[in-house]
């Protein structure tokens, strides 16, 4: 009752929660919606399963494993099926529903041969008597044998004691089987030779009263030696006094050699206390509990040599206790030995008390400490604490191998394994990115890699082997390394150190590299040719490198011309729609193909915005842009921050084509300058065709510098370094090299941002002297008979004089717009230089075209030695030889100048 009520109040606030009014004013509404949450909230003590949904769920299951050609599997389950029909039981359905929830994949997983295990076994055949009698034969003689009817019963038992006695000797000797095998205990018991009583009595020297009087008691030599031992075993004495708590050990002053002076044996017996102490405390740290396998490891270690030293010390016992052969009994023999004997322990115990503090920071200090204790010892000549050292850091090692072997084998990683130094950073990034961001190394406050320091040399392969082998199983190849995996070479003492009578010659550190090379070079070798192969022969990628030079950097100058010719015809021809997205992506496509493959054409994606200052600057042509869709796994390699660097280049030459496509249809016309020589002087003349020829230079000399001198050059180192690159992590290094040695050699880098302005400066130039030469040809051929003029012919050209009038009326709001734009601009060198080019334009509407020419010709003797200079400064501070050829041949021209 108490629960049903508590689901009452329950229902009524779930209830006025969802209708947000007062009961009260609307009671029969809240009653309604009252007991449709009570229906629907009554609970059932047990959920049937829907056995017609379990019945349709196996007809699907039939007529899907017969559509996809298993029949022999939906024969066996309708075979089993119907065996079930024949069994009742309530809970069938919830069986049935059962194997469906626990189905994995059936029609891949499931062998129906399987299901003649579970036969039962046939029964044995029945026995019959043939089979009996074959085993057993009897005897006419066995069958027709007379029963014996005096045979003892059960009421013969009682026999009385007399008859017993009457029982006849029997007439055969005693055998052995006759014999009684019980003893007499008193038979086991020896008699007890009460003299040596004394003697052991005498032997237990710490039953001495005598230093309750503030006597001494004196103990021989032998005493001490064996109690010296048992308290470097580890076990309570009575020479010594054994703080477990707080890890010390004193010597007892009770008792005292009588045939020794008291100082020399006491500073002796300091001695082996404090060695006590330092091997009672590595005993007790061995005891402390760890959850952390790495120092398990060591602790089991530490372990181990601790009992190797106990069998040592069994062994001194021994020779004191049961000697073979009188020996002499003394304690500064016993010293001499053990030291020899605990030098490696206590050494251990050393670099125990040293890890110990710093093992919860960093779990794997002691693989370090190790490390150097068996370069110390090597470089020390100590072949004993080298061979004891090096051995104990591959049985630590071999733990931390663990994580190492699983990463490069299958690229797994353990769940919050803090000790291994690879973690995966996002396990939901993109795969286009996955080599870079999903894994990454694990690093400290201070950046350093999370490793043991003679580990890092190898961490970078470890890393990669482990990510190649995760980026074949995302191309569908990863079960062709587990077919191929050879044999793992040994890392132990024996494989890396050798097995001479002494120390080896070369360096630890050398041996132990060379060693752990050859382990990973057995996992790495593999991992990283097979990724390789894939990457360069399924996924082919020098042929998209080699279809990244036609498409950005104009290897292939025939095709990239026409596609650029098509981009300016469509600007030159005045419609508003010649940079839409969708006509100069199929322009692009269909001019690529003649070079492209089919598919990879269909890959070309042109993308454009809105130019500024379109026909008067280069600069609009950054506006279309060039996108080509990769496979996920080439742009792990071709990144996507290097696409930015090729459309800057692509950029750049479109710039230079662009300047020399207007050159080349502006070339001026004798006869045009022979009908304006009322107007123009020979001098404009000269100075146009001077103009023309030294800019179609320029040009000719800049892409001439783009093409066969940085992008040949470059393109080559590249090429030959990618086919040395191992992984991925090379491959993409030479790529960003690669695409940053191009942006530097071609001024396009930040750096050179002041030289590259002055070259589109130049380009402009080209762009000015075009439009000036159209409006002295448009002059010519707009005068008619009458003497009147007509508009230019040349499409989006205007003349200078039909700018004048609009640019008298618009002169204010320009020069207030031009202060918002150069305002708003100031952060970005881009826009700052279209709003002075507008500027400049503005100023040039109002100049004559004999005016502009010497404006061109004053800009372009200041800017061509500006280039030079530039070039010439950088070129010795980069050491770029490409720089200083450059500016040679930019010189050579103004050393001629016939002008």
């Amino acid at each position: 009752m108490a629960q049903n009520a508590k689901i009452a109040g329950l229902t009524d606030e779930l209830v006025q929660s969802i209708l947000q009014f007062d009961p009260a004013t609307n009671r029969q509404a809240y009653k309604r919606a009252k007991d449709l949450a009570a229906r629907g909230l009554r609970g059932y003590q047990y959920a049937r399963t829907n056995q017609f949904d379990v019945r349709s769920k196996f007809a699907g299951f039939d007529e899907k494993c017969r559509v996809k050609g298993r029949d022999d599997l939906a024969d066996a389950l309708q075979l089993r099926l119907q065996e079930l029909q024949g069994h009742t039981n309530k809970f069938k359905p919830e069986f049935l529903s059962l194997l469906l929830q626990l189905a994995d994949r059936p029609l891949e997983n499931t062998r129906v041969e399987a299901l003649d295990l579970l036969r039962p076994p046939s029964p044995p055949p029945q026995l019959t008597w043939n089979e009996i009698l074959e085993e057993d034969p009897y005897s006419d003689d066995e069958i027709w044998k007379d029963i014996d009817y005096a045979v003892e019963s059960s009421g013969d038992e009682q026999v009385d004691q007399g008859r017993k006695k009457q029982k006849k000797e029997p007439s055969t000797p005693a055998t052995s089987i006759d014999e009684d095998d019980t003893y007499d205990p008193e038979a086991c018991v020896e008699s007890i030779d009460t003299s040596l009583v004394p003697a052991v009595e005498e032997a237990q020297f710490w039953t001495s009263q005598s230093a309750e009087d503030g006597v001494k008691s004196e103990i021989t030599e032998l005493q001490a030696m064996r109690e010296t031992l048992f308290m470097l075993a580890g076990l309570q004495t009575s020479l010594y006094l054994i703080d477990k708590e707080r890890c010390n050990v004193r010597v007892n002053t009770r008792f005292n050699l009588s045939h020794a002076i008291p100082s020399t044996v006491d500073h002796l017996l300091s001695q082996f206390a404090t060695i006590g102490t330092k091997l009672l405390r590595l005993r007790k740290w061995t005891r402390r509990p760890s959850t952390l396998p790495l120092v398990q490891t060591f602790e089991a270690a530490v372990r181990e040599r601790l009992l190797d030293y106990d069998r040592q010390l069994s062994t001194l016992q021994r020779r004191y206790l049961v000697p073979d052969s009188p020996i002499p009994v003394s304690l500064v023999a016993l010293s001499s030995e053990f030291r020899h004997v605990s030098e490696q322990i206590l050494c251990l115990s050393q670099v125990v008390s040293d890890v110990e503090p710093r093992l919860l920071v960093n779990p794997f200090s002691h693989l370090e400490e190790l490390f150097n204790q068996t370069t110390v010892a090597q470089m020390a000549l100590q072949k004993a604490n080298f061979d004891f050292f090096s051995t104990m850091l591959f049985d630590c090692l071999r733990t931390y191998l663990k994580p190492i072997r699983r990463w490069m084998e299958s690229g797994e990683l353990g769940a919050n394994d803090e000790t291994f130094f690879v973690f995966e950073n996002d396990s939901g990034s993109d795969v286009a990115s996955m080599w870079h961001d999903r894994y990454v190394l694990r690093r400290d406050a201070q950046n350093e890699l999370r490793s043991p320091s003679f580990l890092q040399p190898a961490a970078s392969k470890i890393f990669n082997t482990g990510k190649s082998v995760v980026f074949l199983k995302e191309l569908g190849y990863g079960h062709t390394l587990l077919d191929n995996l050879e044999a793992e070479p040994p890392l132990d003492h024996r494989s890396v150190c050798g097995e001479s009578d002494g120390v080896p010659l070369s360096p630890f550190p050398e041996l132990f590299n060379a060693g752990f090379e050859k382990w990973i070079r057995s996992k790495y070798s593999l991992a990283s040719t097979s990724l390789r192969t894939h990457l360069f022969d399924g996924q082919g990628l020098m042929r998209v490198l080699e279809t990244f030079q036609a498409l950005y950097l104009g290897s292939n100058g025939a095709v990239f011309s026409n596609f650029a010719n098509a981009i300016f015809e469509r600007m030159d021809s005045g419609h508003r729609g010649w940079n839409d997205r969708y006509m100069l992506t199929e322009l692009a496509r269909i001019i690529y193909s003649d070079v492209f493959p089919a598919q990879d054409a269909e890959r070309i994606v042109v993308r454009s915005s809105k130019p500024k200052d379109q026909g008067r600057s280069v600069r609009g042509l950054a506006a279309v842009t060039i996108d080509y869709s990769l496979h996920w796994s080439l742009t792990n390699i071709l990144q996507r921050s290097s696409m930015p660097l090729y459309q800057q280049l692509h950029a750049a030459l479109l710039q230079s084509y662009r300047a020399k496509y207007l050159l080349q249809r502006c070339r001026p016309s004798p006869r045009s300058h022979s009908r304006t020589q009322h107007k123009t002087n020979l001098s404009t003349s000269r100075l146009v065709y001077k103009l023309h020829h030294r800019l179609t230079w320029f040009t000719d000399l800049l892409r001439s510098y783009y093409t066969e001198t940085v992008i040949a050059f470059t393109t080559g180192d590249m090429v030959a370094a990618m086919q040395k690159a191992q992984d991925i992590d090379q491959m993409a290094d030479v790529h960003v090299r690669y695409v940053a040695r191009l942006q530097e050699r071609a001024l396009l880098s930040p750096d050179l941002k002041p030289i590259n302005r002055a070259v589109v400066e130049v380009l402009d130039l080209s762009v000015l002297l075009a439009q000036t030469i159209g409006e002295m040809d448009g002059e010519v051929r707009g005068r008619g008979k009458g003497g009147e003029r007509t508009r230019p012919s040349v499409p989006r050209k205007k003349s200078s004089a039909n700018l004048l009038d609009k640019a008298q009326l618009e002169h204010l709001d320009t020069d207030t717009e031009d202060e918002g734009e150069h305002g708003d601009d100031d952060d970005d060198d881009d826009d700052a230089a279209a709003a002075a080019e507008r500027r400049k334009a503005r100023r040039e509407k109002h100049r004559s075209p004999a005016e502009a020419l010497l404006s061109i010709d004053n800009e372009l003797a200041r800017l061509l030695p500006f280039i030079t200079a530039g070039l010439r400064s950088v070129g010795r501070v980069g050491a770029e030889p490409l720089w200083e050829q450059f500016a040679e041949r930019l010189e050579w021209e103004g050393k001629r100048d016939r002008y």
